[in-house]
């Protein structure tokens, strides 16, 4: 796992080089920086007890909501979603709220799994998981807020919960998407009576859960009217139809699926990328760093930066199926789930089949808290598989 990281991280090194060495700022250094920081940070890690991440589950969720309370009070008509920090840095409290929420719903789950036939186990994770993602999609950072659902989802199937039960508790989200269509919402009703019906489940969490689809239905209406920024929802209406706005809102993908297919099968050469020495691809640096990759390397070089981020996550996964301590195990999956989740939908971001977010590619796009946040997770991870079977 280690070496497949480390392949990784100097891939991104070499990428984010490549993608500003002509631009002052030096990122590449920065990344260096970052990234020997968190390097840092997993030895600091491996030498603490294991039972002190159990311990500390729940006090660090709980101090990691003040900071996000910070950016939306203070930041409320800024577009900024950091905290300024002496010596230039600046710091994103959505991600060390990651780290502490993963820590908790993994302590949680462990103790006491989701039963839908017991609606007192399903409170507390939807407590948990509620007060995170609204306080994220607050500040406002719908992407960063999904990755919430995404390491949810994982835990909670991890921890028992089947395919269909988990259709179940999901399909507010997917009330949320298909309501302005009428007839695919009224689709998504009778499925959920369909499976309510043949899974028997109580009838007053099949009331909630018909409820809670009404109510996401008709609240998602108010909040794309009403809370959505005019950005956002050209960026959503721009994944439909890219050419509806070729020089604004669609404009990014547009050249980045350029930067892509202009790699062809084996790439431009290392710094020899027009799309991006001529300056045509916003950020890519961060958000758009695949492309770079794609356009320098080609579909031989992106195929090989997924492979290893397959073997990464495959690596993680038997953590978490081959270590019997259950807080460990969910621990690990949900570190592969918010890795995996943000891998598909970045590189799907640049090629089209997703819209336009801000989610960074994990080990590549330039960022410290992101960089940090991912290599502590592992670090915990590696220091939970030595030292947490007796937990």
């Amino acid at each position: 796992m280690l070496i497949t990281l480390g392949l990784i991280i100097v891939i991104g090194l070499a990428v984010v080089y490549s993608a500003t060495w002509d631009e002052p700022g030096k990122h590449w250094l920065k990344q260096g920086l970052f990234v020997i920081m968190g390097v840092v940070a997993i030895a600091g890690i491996y030498l603490v007890p294991a039972k002190f991440f159990y311990a500390m589950a729940y006090p660090a969720y709980i101090l990691t909501m003040f900071p996000l309370l910070y950016i939306i009070i203070f930041k409320a008509n800024s577009v900024e979603r950091w905290i300024p920090l002496p010596g230039g840095f600046n710091l994103q409290p959505s991600e060390i709220t990651k780290v502490a929420f993963l820590l908790a719903m993994a302590r949680l789950l462990s103790f006491q799994p989701i039963v839908l036939s017991r609606p007192k186990t399903v409170i507390a994770p939807v407590i948990l998981f509620f007060i995170p993602f609204v306080l994220v999609l607050n500040q406002p950072n719908l992407s960063t807020a999904l990755s919430f659902v995404a390491m949810t989802t994982v835990m909670a199937y991890w921890s028992g919960l089947t395919v269909r039960e988990i259709f179940l508790l999901a399909s507010p989200v997917l009330s949320v998407a298909l309501t302005f269509h009428q007839v695919a919402w009224a689709v998504l009703f009778v499925i959920l009576i369909g499976i309510i019906l043949v899974t028997r489940i109580n009838l007053k969490i099949a009331a909630v859960l018909l409820l809670t689809n009404i109510i996401a239905g008709y609240g998602a209406i108010f909040v794309w009217n009403k809370v959505l920024y005019q950005h956002q929802r050209d960026r959503i209406m721009t994944f439909m139809d890219p050419n509806r706005d070729p020089l604004g809102a669609g404009y990014q993908v547009l050249q980045s699926k350029v930067a892509i297919g202009s790699g062809q099968l084996l790439g431009k050469g290392y710094l020899h990328g027009t799309q991006t020495n001529l300056s045509f691809l916003p950020e890519e640096h961060t958000d758009f760093i695949f492309s770079v990759l794609g356009e320098q390397f080609g579909f031989l070089g992106c195929i090989f930066l997924l492979s290893l981020y397959m073997i990464l996550i495959y690596r993680i996964v038997r953590i978490g199926a081959d270590i019997r301590n259950r807080f460990v195990s969910l621990v690990a999956v949900g570190v592969a789930g918010i890795l995996g989740f943000h891998i598909i939908v970045n590189v799907s971001m640049t090629i089209g089949l997703m819209p336009v977010t801000g989610l960074p590619l994990p080990f590549l796009s330039y960022g410290g808290s992101f960089m940090i946040s991912c290599l502590v997770m592992l670090g915990i991870l590696i220091n939970l598989k030595a030292h947490g079977q007796n937990l």
